[in-house]
């Protein structure tokens, strides 16, 4: 699918997209919130920086894809493969990564507060870098610090 095409469509209304073939899509800086990719093929696609807030990304195949800075709070990537996707910064709040291929993938500075994954699956995250961070609870934190 060409990436006009998206874009011309998604701001018309629509977002199902399911089974879009998108590889190696230049998709950066985009804002495609509630957007439907299932079973989409995202190889290699670079979204970095992109909004795709509560967006359906189940089944779809996110390998070696650039997610940089990418905000995917309330995603549901269930299933997907993220095998070797740069996940670097990226906002997974409430995401849902059950059952998500997730080897290889830089997880460094991601926030992952809330998100659903396995508890082997959230080592993993943890290890590549991940963090579990609420900026409300941090807040509190500095208020209820004794001075």
């Amino acid at each position: 699918m060409d990436i006009r095409e998206l874009q011309r469509r998604y701001l018309a209304g629509q977002r199902n997209f399911e089974n879009a073939d998108l590889r190696g899509a230049q998709l950066q800086d985009l804002t495609l919130a509630g957007i439907r990719l299932r079973n989409a093929d995202l190889r290699g696609a670079d979204l970095s920086g992109a909004s795709l807030w509560s967006a359906d990304l189940a089944g779809a195949s996110l390998e070696g894809a650039s997610l940089r800075g990418t905000d995917l709070r309330r995603a549901a990537l269930v299933g997907s493969d993220l095998t070797c996707a740069d996940l670097t910064y990226a906002l997974l709040v409430s995401a849902d990564l059950t059952g998500a291929e997730l080897r290889g993938a830089n997880f460094s500075h991601a926030d992952l507060y809330c998100a659903q994954m396995s508890p082997a699956q959230h080592e993993a995250a943890l290890a590549a870098g991940a963090h579990v961070y609420d900026p409300a609870l941090s807040d509190l934190r500095h208020v209820m610090t004794p001075r």
